[in-house]
């Protein structure tokens, strides 16, 4: 695999670069020369997390290394989370002359919107989110909108978790109260009760995604109600689960999202969900680079297209047992092929909605388990 030229890779703190004044005219980026054959295609990619956080960040760094195009320079900036910082950073770049800000964060809409207005010759990606055709055209010009079928792989999750469960209680702690992040535990729930018709869940938004102690206090709170399967919507905050697990009087197990964990906690995960948020964020670059983003594009993605949605190896977890590992199989045969259709964001039932996953009839969607 080529090796894309002028990258520069590492973890760009906004506070510690010398921005440009936020002041800056647009004009000054659209009156920049347009790039020739030998200047490289630059972009910045924008997360709310450090690079290392073994959760959604880490993945989205990844991706820089698989960028398969030649004459390609990325930087990565992390750990930005509020639309302020997001938009301060951004302009930096954009102010440069840079030809894409990917924005991995569902939570900045808003902010990526005001960086096209201010920089209408930078491309400006952000998501993951459901775009309507009516909220597509209201977007300027050079800003795209990627999503992910994340509920796909929490489903498949959840399949597994009502399999497994000894209690009919399963859990999930979310970081943020947004559609991105709620379709992740209803999903769950759903794919739960596709095998289970018993299975409850409980479902805590702590308000942060790095915030270990209040993940590790939501799930104490909801292993000491009976849960035994957790499902992680959080990032670096996700080895307060691991605790809670750890110090459980029954044998607890926790779902890891974005970032095959099994090597940070063996003794307590059971798998891990994976969107390949590295393949996406090398597809969205090389794209920009192609030319392959026009006017109002949106990309989402799903496992058909880029394997999103798929689970990590089950290492031999002796809670995995030969039937269920058949019996999931099974489950994620009818998901791949069409006979069980889980809800997109757009649908109606939307798992983007809190309580649809426990309140859709699982036969609705195709489950006959």
């Amino acid at each position: 695999m080529a090796t894309p030229t002028r990258r520069r890779l590492g973890l760009v703190a906004a506070a510690l670069l010398p921005l440009l004044a936020l002041s800056a005219c647009a004009s000054d980026a659209s009156d920049a020369a347009p790039a020739s054959a030998d200047d490289p295609y630059r972009a910045l990619v924008i997360t709310d997390g450090p690079e290392n956080d073994r959760s959604w960040s880490n993945s989205v760094f990844d991706g820089i290394s698989e960028i398969d195009v030649d004459n390609i320079e990325v930087e990565f900036a992390g750990g930005l989370v509020e639309s302020a910082d997001v938009v301060q950073q951004a302009s930096s770049y954009a102010s440069q002359g840079y030809d894409l800000i990917l924005i991995m964060s569902g939570a900045v809409t808003a902010a990526a919107t005001q960086i096209a207005e201010q920089f209408p010759d930078t491309t400006v990606c952000q998501g993951p989110w459901a775009a309507t055709d009516e909220d597509l055209a209201a977007l300027p010009d050079n800003q795209c909108v990627w999503n992910v079928k994340q509920q796909d792989g929490t489903f498949l999750a959840g399949a597994l978790a009502g399999m497994v469960t000894q209690t009919n209680k399963i859990s999930s702690v979310a970081g943020g109260d947004f559609p991105a992040v709620t379709r992740q535990p209803e999903g769950f729930i759903l794919g739960a009760r596709c095998v289970n018709p018993e299975v409850q869940i409980d479902i805590q938004y702590t308000g942060s995604f790095s915030d270990v102690g209040a993940a590790q206090a939501a799930a104490t709170s909801q292993i000491a109600a009976g849960s035994d399967v957790i499902l992680s919507a959080v990032d670096g905050a996700v080895t307060g689960l691991y605790g809670a697990a750890r110090d459980a009087a029954r044998p607890t197990y926790v779902i890891p999202s974005y970032f095959d964990n099994y090597e940070s906690a063996p003794d307590v995960v059971l798998t891990s969900v994976l969107y390949n948020l590295n393949g996406i964020t090398a597809d969205i670059i090389e794209k920009g680079a192609a030319g392959e983003i026009g006017a109002h594009t949106y990309l989402p993605y799903d496992f058909a297209n880029l394997n999103v949605g798929d689970l990590a190896d089950f290492h031999g977890n002796v809670a995995v047992t030969p039937e269920i590992e058949q019996r999931l199989a099974e489950v994620e045969d009818m998901l791949r092929n069409g006979d069980i259709v889980v809800p997109e964001d757009l649908d109606d039932p939307s798992l983007s909605e809190k309580g649809t996953g426990s309140a859709l009839d699982p036969a609705s969607i195709g489950c006959t388990f």
